[in-house]
């Protein structure tokens, strides 16, 4: 609840979460978390189901923490769960975590409708001793919502944060004597293991794992990935991709790529991300392909290409995709059985697992191609082809994988 009123935008946040098993809770980059539910530790999916249902009616009906902690009690006896820490710590990460994001989540649903008439946003902190230093200098900034700071600088910004924004309109902020602040330069730092290697890069005063929008999160989860992948260093976005891809996440890619093409009437520009390159695909293309230089990752299809996808204007019925191999294209994106270079066309192009027909199924990209989002690789085209066709090194470098049965 938010002052005592149900807060719908921030209980739809939680309950349109997929619950997922996971070891570490950075096992996943921090903008999924925005689309997926999991707990740290918790390797039984039957367990992290049980703590979505108890997490999500805990916000629904307004409970405290003492009171979530008799789910939390009764859910971990009946799973067996050994879990690290003390129950009253624990159980309180889980408590505040979920309560404060889904709270910042809905606040920015909110705000963005009413972007027109309070554009402007200010951070704000607790106000106490409790406050990082770092926040605590971010306390009174404002910008306007559109700005870059709040892709990342959005509350929560940690684990335990308790920073909050306010919404100005332009004759309030005139009454109040406030202005813009001045731009702000976002410091970054390496997040480093145990063992010295490098795995992540966060802004200074941001905890890993939260350098990210929540709203942004849960609205446009493919767009809030791409955002957080373009700020890493691109050895760094491969590995993330690998293990941030993971079945839930997978399951909202498709999800949201259906809805996107099933919601299209005409071409207005829009487009949508189905996938983002694995360290697979980046690294064979900067070894076999160095002169390339990727400008980002994400694999979109644009809304005046999608409703012609399937290729039935094609003069060979072969070249034709089903209608569920098109709605499924996220996942065929994803698990693929090899990667070649169109030498003529200067393509990408992607041969999915299984076929539907004799031939092989490809996807084929463009690279670096500009969208209302950002620069992103383009789905042009989807048809078939033989592996004889393919296997031609005249026309086609064979960057991953194999073409053999």
């Amino acid at each position: 609840m938010a002052d005592g009123v149900k807060f719908t935008e921030a209980i739809d946040y939680l309950k349109g979460k997929l619950p997922e098993v996971s070891l570490k809770w950075d096992d996943l980059a921090g903008p999924v978390h925005g689309k997926v539910f999991t707990i740290a530790g918790a390797t039984s999916a039957d367990l992290v189901l049980d703590m979505h249902v108890a997490v999500t009616d805990a916000l629904s009906n307004g409970s405290t923490l003492s009171q979530f902690r008799k789910d939390f009690d009764r859910i971990v006896q009946q799973h067996g769960w050994t879990y690290k820490g003390k129950r009253g710590w624990r159980s309180a990460v889980i408590f505040n975590t979920n309560m404060r994001s889904a709270h910042m989540a809905g606040r920015w649903k909110q705000l963005i409708a009413n972007q027109a008439q309070r554009p402007y946003l200010q951070y704000r902190t607790a106000g106490d001793s409790r406050v990082r230093p770092l926040h605590k200098m971010w306390n009174g900034l404002i910008y306007p919502l559109s700005d870059s700071f709040w892709q990342t600088h959005f509350p929560p910004n940690g684990w335990g944060c308790r920073c909050t924004v306010r919404a100005y309109g332009e004759a309030e902020m005139k009454d109040k004597d406030l202005s813009e602040s001045a731009p702000f330069e976002i410091k970054t730092r390496e997040v480093i293991t145990g063992d010295g290697e490098i795995k992540d890069r966060v802004p200074v005063g941001i905890d890993p794992g939260w350098d990210h929008n929540v709203g942004q999160a849960w609205i446009s989860p493919e767009l809030a990935l791409g955002k957080k992948l373009a700020a890493l260093p691109r050895q760094l976005q491969g590995p993330l991709v690998d293990k941030t891809i993971s079945p839930a996440f997978q399951k909202v890619l498709s999800d949201n790529f259906k809805g996107f093409k099933t919601g299209i009437k005409q071409r207005s520009g829009q487009a949508q991300i189905v996938g983002f390159m694995d360290s697979g695909m980046i690294n064979a293309l900067a070894e076999k392909l160095p002169a390339i230089e990727l400008q980002s990752t994400a694999v979109s299809v644009l809304d005046g290409l999608t409703n012609h996808l399937a290729g039935g204007h094609k003069a060979s019925s072969l070249q034709a995709w089903p209608d569920e191999w098109v709605n499924s294209l996220p996942e065929h994106f994803r698990n693929y059985r090899a990667v070649l270079w169109d030498k003529k066309k200067n393509t990408l192009i992607v041969v999915p697992q299984g076929s539907f027909n004799k031939t092989l199924p490809k996807i084929i990209l463009r690279l670096n191609e500009p969208t209302k989002f950002g620069t992103s690789a383009s789905v042009i085209s989807l048809g078939s082809a033989s592996a004889a066709n393919l296997q031609d090194r005249n026309a086609y470098d064979l960057l991953l994988g194999t073409l053999d049965p």
